[in-house]
C-alpha cells in the first residue's frame, strides 16, 4: 500500500517537473521566436529607413525629408511615415508624404506615392505629384532625341504669373562641366539640384519613367552654395548603396567613370532652379536651353522675403 503511495507520488512529481520544464521551454522558445522575429523586422527597418533616405538624396529633385517616423508598429514590422517638403526661393512647400512597410518578411518603399502620376489629353501632357496634384518638372536627356510630345520650354508661360515663385527644370542641349554651369546662371537665380544621370530608354511613346539622378547643392543662412565637393562625394556613395542589390551596369559604369573626379569636372544634363517668375524669365532665350518645365509654383506673400 505504501509502495503504490510512493510510485503515485513519485508520477505525480515528475508529471509536476515535466509540466514546469515544458512551461519553462515554452516561455524560453516563445522568448527566443519574440527576440528573433523582433530583430529580423527591426534590420528591415534600418533597411527601409536608410533606402528612402538613399533615394532622397539621388533621386529627388528639390525634395527634403523633413521628418521620418515609425508608425503601428509591432514585433512582425509597421509602417515607416515620410514626409516632405521643397523650398521654392524659401517659400517651404508640402510635398506627398510616404507610407512604406517592414515585416519579418521585408520591406517595401511606397512607390505608388514617390513616383509621379501622368496626365495626358489632347491638350495637355504632363507628370503631377499623386497627394499634392502640383505638377511635376520634367527633366530632358540631351542623349535622347525624340520625346513624347517633343521637348516643352515652358518658361516663356511664366510671364504670365505675377507675383510668385517657381522652381524649374532647366535641360541643357548638351553636357556641360559644373565648372561651367556655375557662370552660366544670374545671380537672382538659386540653382538648387544638378541632374547628372538617367537611363537612356524610348520615350517617344510617353514617359518611359525613368528615375532622374543628382544631388543637392547645399548653401549656408546666406543662401550661398558652400561644399558642393562633399555634396558630391555624398551622392556617389548612396548612389552606389543605391545600386549595389540591382547590378545595374549602365549605373555601375557612371559611378565607375565620375565618383573620383572633381565637382567641377563632372558633366552636368540640367539644373533645377528656383527664383522670383521675373528673374526665371530671363532664362529663356539662353542658348544651353534646350528644355524647361515649370514645377511647383507659389503665389508671393508680404510676410515672407524670398531668398533672391
Amino acid at each position: 500500500m505504501d509502495l503504490n503511495k510512493s510510485i503515485k507520488k513519485a508520477k505525480r512529481k515528475q508529471l509536476v517537473t515535466i509540466s514546469c520544464v515544458s512551461i519553462i521551454i515554452f516561455l524560453t522558445m516563445s522568448g527566443m521566436l519574440v527576440f528573433i522575429l523582433d530583430k529580423v523586422a527591426t534590420n528591415n527597418y534600418h533597411e527601409l529607413d536608410q533606402s528612402l533616405f538613399t533615394y532622397q538624396t539621388i533621386a529627388s529633385p528639390n525634395t527634403q525629408i523633413d521628418s521620418q517616423v515609425i508608425a503601428n508598429s509591432s514585433i512582425l514590422g509597421g509602417e515607416v511615415v515620410t514626409n516632405q517638403s521643397k523650398n521654392i526661393d524659401g517659400y517651404m512647400v508640402p510635398w506627398s508624404s510616404l507610407r512604406s512597410k517592414y515585416s519579418v518578411l521585408g520591406n517595401e518603399i511606397d512607390y505608388n506615392e514617390l513616383l509621379p502620376s501622368w496626365y495626358h489629353s489632347s491638350k495637355n501632357s504632363y507628370e503631377y505629384n499623386r497627394q499634392t496634384k502640383q505638377k511635376v518638372a520634367t527633366f530632358y536627356n540631351p542623349a535622347i532625341e525624340n520625346y513624347y510630345d517633343g521637348v516643352k520650354n515652358e518658361l516663356e508661360e511664366l510671364k504670365n504669373m505675377d507675383d510668385s515663385l517657381a522652381e524649374v527644370a532647366i535641360s541643357f542641349d548638351q553636357p556641360y562641366l559644373y565648372s561651367e554651369v556655375k557662370k552660366m546662371f544670374p545671380e537672382n537665380v538659386n540653382v538648387v539640384w544638378l541632374y547628372l544621370f538617367s537611363e537612356e530608354r524610348d520615350e517617344s511613346q510617353g514617359p518611359a519613367g525613368m528615375p532622374v539622378y543628382g544631388f543637392q547643392l547645399s548653401v549656408d543662412e546666406e543662401n550661398r552654395i558652400f561644399d558642393a565637393e562633399a555634396d558630391k562625394d555624398y551622392f556617389f556613395s548612396s548612389f552606389e548603396t543605391y545600386i549595389s542589390p540591382t547590378l545595374n551596369k549602365e549605373m555601375a559604369a557612371f559611378i565607375q567613370d565620375n565618383q573620383n573626379k572633381k565637382v567641377d569636372d563632372l558633366e552636368v544634363l540640367g539644373v533645377m532652379v528656383t527664383g522670383q517668375v521675373k528673374n526665371l524669365t530671363a532664362l529663356k532665350d539662353k542658348p544651353f536651353v534646350r528644355g524647361s518645365s515649370i514645377g511647383v509654383t507659389v503665389p508671393m506673400v508680404s510676410y515672407i522675403t524670398p531668398e533672391k
